[in-house]
């Protein structure tokens, strides 16, 4: 049985590695997404289906995510750390990151995302 911080990471591995399909599967399907982005603002997600369209084209082509810390206490877990690659017309990326995840038997919930990013 996966621990919820090894769930965590393997969660966000799928994410980085854009295999949407296995990490939808991991979603409910009422899941709540909140984002805030120091470059786009806040964004709010409702359901798989939004989920799974959300237009990922400011993403970076080549992330690689370090996790600094991950606190578990029940059904809610946060995870905070940086990440690091480049864009898809070159630039370096840099970002900082906290999420909140709150899950309901071994389904996300509700995710709150923070990142603060730098570009070029």
């Amino acid at each position: 049985m996966e621990t919820t911080k090894q769930l965590i990471e393997k969660i966000n591995k799928l994410f980085i590695d854009n295999d949407m399909e296995k990490f939808m599967d991991y979603l409910a399907d009422d899941m709540v997404w909140e984002m805030y982005s120091s470059t786009s603002g806040h964004t709010t997600l409702k359901g798989k289906e939004e989920i799974g369209s959300m237009d990922a084209g400011n993403m970076p082509e080549e992330m690689n995510f370090r996790f600094e810390t991950v606190i578990v206490e029940g059904d809610i877990a946060i995870a905070n750390g940086s990440s690091t690659g480049t864009t898809k017309d070159g630039k370096p990326y840099k970002g900082n990151f906290c999420d909140i995840y709150q899950f309901k038997d071994d389904k996300i919930i509700k995710m709150t995302s923070y990142v603060i990013e730098s570009i070029g």
